[in-house]
């Protein structure tokens, strides 16, 4: 709640929805649904507020590319 209620949610939560996102792309998706999906996050990216979060999702993302998982915030 104290996030919420401080506004950084979104610095926690839309990173970790595209994290887990790519993570569903690269272990299950479809060529289609994989191409649709990384145009889903690429979009998303700028919406994170925090410009030091945001710089660490994209890291993640690239390393879960990499093929490693179980990133949070």
């Amino acid at each position: 709640m104290k996030l919420v209620k401080a506004g950084q949610i979104a610095n926690c939560c839309q990173p970790n929805a595209l994290m887990t996102l790519k993570e569903y792309l690269e272990d299950y998706a479809l060529p289609d649904t994989k191409k649709k999906g990384e145009v889903v996050i690429k979009n998303e990216i700028p919406f994170i507020p925090n410009e030091k979060v945001r710089a660490i999702a994209i890291e993640h993302l690239n390393e879960i590319k990499e093929g490693k998982r179980d990133f949070r915030f």
